[in-house]
């Protein structure tokens, strides 16, 4: 087997132990999920140095592609993984301190929502992508229900309804492409000829429905605010922070890869692109609205993330070196700052016992950690000089502003979504710190305040030294904008 492979199979071999593990202690789930997830971290880095120098695929099977499943492990690909991990280890730690005992089976869940998070980001089959995002959405139904509140259940099957719809046409879809191209290989898609316009937009457009909905992507994120807010914040940073980076991956990866200038899709190319440019612009403004009204802080959070979702959108439409540099430093920095958001909301909101923000008023004076922690995942969502968020807007709006036309307009979005998130993010914090309210002060355990301090250190660090993610920006970039001279290459 190839060592490679391995990486996959960390959160897999966690789910095998926790039934075994349930009758021995109620933290057992949480214990061996973390330390698999740490185990993947390592053994990722492990081979990160390797990957750097030559990007490798691995055949599953012995079946060579495009008949057999592959795995491409790519800076790129690798790289999104370790991230997948990293952000999974400071959820579980968190859990590990801030949350009632839980039931095993929610970590065996847990790792099913995790390994199904990795396997899209390095599968090179289609239809095994589309396995990979059932057993993603099976798991997170499950995951919301068992929220904080008895909305969950309610919330859970509508988000279930949604993505098994979007499921079914996207099978459809890739049903509808084996027949054309008689393949499910994502890299023979990236250098066949040309499909007939008509088919090739049918086929792409149901293809892309899941992922859409994945990344949150209007009108397929309806389901979003009261998700977010009805599951347990562990896992509603989770499904913000790791779900829609996978989301973010796959639609780089069909856009950029599958539907470039030169493939099966190049017919329609630019309709897709318009298609991504149009839903990403609307889904800024409609979720930095919603953001700037809502009361619910956890619902801010998850309105906020689906902004964050269409300016990632709207870069990789452009499909320039500086608009999808910007769009990948944002897919981390919403990763990093989310998490950390997520993190300081559920903890403000038990200790204060309530979720609406206005009512945590002069909170910050006494919780200064949280009231700081908050103020720092903020000001790097808003893209605040010497934060991560900083160098992807700019980056972000100079690449979409460079083909001009109708990418003005995407532009124009992001920079009144940015302005929007300025306002409500400033008024929260404020409100933390203004005089007001009678609060005590509260002791900080490692579960919380470890998780936090790595997740600040890492927004102000690649803020202040944007030259640490260089390489690996570079490698992304290279591999998505060149698909037939490196990733059709190397798998076929």
């Amino acid at each position: 087997m190839n060592r490679e492979v391995i990486l996959l199979l960390f959160p897999v071999m966690a789910g095998f132990c926790i039934p075994f593990g349930i009758k021995v202690s109620s933290k057992f789930g949480r214990v061996i999920s973390l330390t698999s997830y740490l185990a993947g971290i390592i053994y990722g880095i492990i081979h990160l140095p390797g990957v750097m120098v030559k990007s490798r695929n691995v055949i599953i099977g012995n079946w060579i592609p495009p008949f057999g499943i592959n795995l491409f492990f790519s800076p790129f690909t690798l790289g999104i993984v370790i991230l997948i991990y990293g952000i999974a280890s400071l959820v579980l730690l968190f859990d590990l301190y801030n949350t009632e005992s839980r039931r095993g089976q929610y970590y065996l869940l847990y790792s099913l929502f995790v390994v199904s998070s990795v396997g899209m980001v390095l599968t090179g089959d289609i239809f095994n992508l589309f396995v990979f995002l059932e057993m993603g959405v099976i798991a997170s139904s499950a995951l919301i229900a068992l929220g904080e509140n008895t909305s969950g259940p309610e919330r859970s099957l509508r988000y279930l309804i949604q993505a098994q719809g979007t499921s079914l046409l996207m099978l459809g879809g890739i049903a509808l492409l084996y027949s054309a191209v008689g393949a499910l290989n994502m890299a023979v898609f990236s250098r066949f000829e040309a499909l007939k316009p008509s088919f090739a937009l049918l086929t792409a457009v149901l293809i892309l429905l899941p992922v859409l909905m994945q990344i949150k992507l209007y009108p397929l994120n309806t389901w979003a605010g009261g998700a977010f807010n009805s599951a347990l914040t562990s896992f509603s940073a989770s499904f913000c922070c790791i779900w829609a980076t996978a989301g973010g991956v796959v639609l780089a990866r069909f856009v950029l890869t599958i539907m470039n200038n030169e493939s099966a899709f190049s017919s329609v190319t630019e309709k897709i692109r318009m298609l991504i440019l149009v839903l990403g612009s609307l889904t800024i403004l409609i979720g930095e609205a919603a953001a700037l009204r809502e009361k619910k802080l956890k619902r801010v959070l998850a309105f906020s993330s689906i902004g964050q979702m269409g300016m990632i959108a709207v870069g990789i439409s452009a499909a320039g070196f500086a608009s999808l540099k910007g769009a990948l430093i944002l897919l981390l920095s919403h990763a990093m700052a989310m998490a950390l958001l997520f993190f300081t909301a559920g903890f403000l909101i038990r200790k204060s016992g309530t979720d609406q923000w206005r009512k945590m008023k002069g909170i910050g004076r006494k919780l200064y950690f949280p009231g700081g922690f908050f103020a720092v995942g903020a000001v790097a969502l808003v893209g605040f000089p010497m934060f991560s968020g900083f160098w992807g807007k700019i980056e972000l709006i100079r690449g979409v502003m460079a083909p001009g036309g109708i990418y003005i307009a995407g532009a124009a979005a992001i920079l009144i979504g940015t302005i929007i998130e300025g306002v409500y993010f400033t008024r929260i914090v404020l409100s933390f710190f203004q005089h007001g309210g009678d609060w005590n002060k509260a002791s900080y355990n490692p579960g919380f305040m470890l998780p936090s301090v790595i997740l600040c250190a890492a927004v102000i660090l690649t803020g202040v030294y944007p030259a640490l993610i260089d390489f690996w920006l570079l490698s992304s970039i290279y591999e998505l904008l060149n698909p037939k001279d490196f990733y059709a290459d190397i798998i076929l």
